[in-house]
């Protein structure tokens, strides 16, 4: 996994839609991308799970804990792009139903070989692979 590539993919997708706000859902142990992103953007990092909640905050991170699957849409707004990095699959349909909720956009980095689950496209960037939808509204 290139995390240059992958935070570079991720921030020209969030420049290009003007994005001042962004979340990864599902953060786990796996901060670097999000500390990365924060020196352009304001990143919100959720899980389910509150050691991890607790660590991205304890690294500076505006981190709260959240559940996906019954959404806190107050987490999300003004947010016009939000990312998971090799998310379940069962996850990739909560966060699709989300983010038209929002009108935001969605970029996930799978696992290798997965087929993307429907609504989304398939973008290779530098050798990495993401599936983006784009829910801006015109």
């Amino acid at each position: 996994m290139d995390v240059n590539a992958i935070v570079e993919f991720i921030k020209i997708n969030a420049e290009r839609r003007g994005c001042k706000n962004i979340v990864e859902v599902g953060i786990g142990f796996n901060f670097e991308i999000a500390k990365r992103l924060m020196r352009y953007f304001n990143v919100t990092v959720v899980d389910v799970n509150d050691n991890a909640v607790g660590k991205a905050r304890s690294l500076g991170l505006d981190s709260r804990k959240e559940d996906i699957f019954n959404p806190n849409i107050d987490i999300y707004k003004n947010v016009g792009l939000i990312y998971a990095i090799r998310p379940p699959r069962d996850l990739q349909y909560s966060l699709l139903n989300l983010a038209e909720k929002i009108g935001a956009d969605v970029i996930i980095r799978p696992l290798l070989n997965e087929v993307p689950v429907e609504g989304l496209r398939l973008k290779n960037y530098k050798g990495e692979v993401f599936y983006i939808k784009s829910n801006e509204k015109i």
